[in-house]
């Protein structure tokens, strides 16, 4: 299984030393690395995660019988609740990759539309090893019987510009407790929504720059507002209209992006790690 840049993304949420020199405003962290003006389009990156038989594309879904809902706005990535419906071809090439050169998006929802618990379970090291926590988080096995440290995610439909082809296009961001908190708090900026979006990440005047530096256990996500007014002169991008608001629109991912796990499923996981079943075992 591969695991792709999540891992960063969890990374980013363990305590780091601060690096010497000057604070980026609205950054996640302290850093002095230089800021090139634009990004590059998002590429797919690899599932961390196995899923269910599922469409290739967009919003089709999953059998009916199989639909699992997702756990949608804030009241949720704080209780953390839990499905995918796409397998992980589909869900790469939605992915939003962070990458080092800053990346201009805009958020087309207010609040995340799934968050969840994640559990990577380095000790299984084969078969099935990550795992969507159960909510509410205190009734996990994971979390009661191995101790293990679940990490918050929360996900997003956002609106990539794509410089190469000039346009605004549909990808959906998976960040960690960091960058999450970091969004919320300039959603409730008024000076950086707007008094009559507070709240709401969706202001047309809110764009983001979004960024990485380091790597490994050192990765640090970074998101800066960008004001509306600077997006042309700045990004030498189109500011999203409502043609592609619309347009965007009909593809917005609305289901559970990571598939819930069954409560025996992971039961049965707690037992492979208390009784050291053989690596070669593969239970997926």
């Amino acid at each position: 299984m591969a695991r792709g840049n999540l891992d960063d993304i969890f990374e980013e949420d363990a305590p780091t030393a601060k690096r010497a020199g000057r604070s980026r405003r609205n950054s996640l962290d302290e850093d002095d690395t230089p800021k090139t003006r634009r990004g590059r389009q998002a590429q797919g990156r690899d599932a961390f995660d196995e899923d269910d038989d599922a469409p290739s594309k967009g919003r089709q879904r999953t059998n009916s019988a199989r639909k699992q809902s997702a756990a949608a706005g804030w009241d949720a990535f704080d209780d953390v609740a839990g499905s995918g419906g796409q397998n992980y071809e589909a869900k790469n090439e939605m992915r939003l990759e962070i990458t080092k050169d800053p990346q201009l998006i805009r958020m087309m929802q207010p609040a995340p539309f799934d968050s969840y618990e994640y559990h990577y379970v380095r000790e299984i090291t084969s078969g099935k090893r990550s795992f969507r926590g159960l909510a509410p988080a205190d009734d996990c096995p994971l979390c009661d019987d191995l101790d293990h440290y679940g990490r918050k995610v929360a996900v997003f439909n956002i609106a990539l510009w794509d410089e190469d082809d000039e346009k605004w296009v549909h990808k959906v961001w998976e960040v960690g407790k960091r960058a999450a908190t970091t969004l919320r708090a300039i959603g409730a900026d008024p000076k950086k929504v707007g008094k009559d979006y507070v709240g709401d990440l969706t202001s047309p005047q809110l764009y983001l720059a979004v960024h990485k530096t380091g790597k490994g256990t050192k990765t640090e996500y970074h998101v800066e507002a960008v004001k509306a007014r600077d997006v042309e002169s700045d990004w030498d991008a189109d500011e999203l209209n409502d043609d592609d608001y619309e347009r965007l629109s009909k593809s917005l991912y609305e289901e559970a992006w990571e598939r819930h796990c069954t409560r025996a499923e992971l039961e049965a996981a707690v037992q492979r790690v208390l009784n050291g079943v053989d690596d070669d075992e593969d239970d997926d």
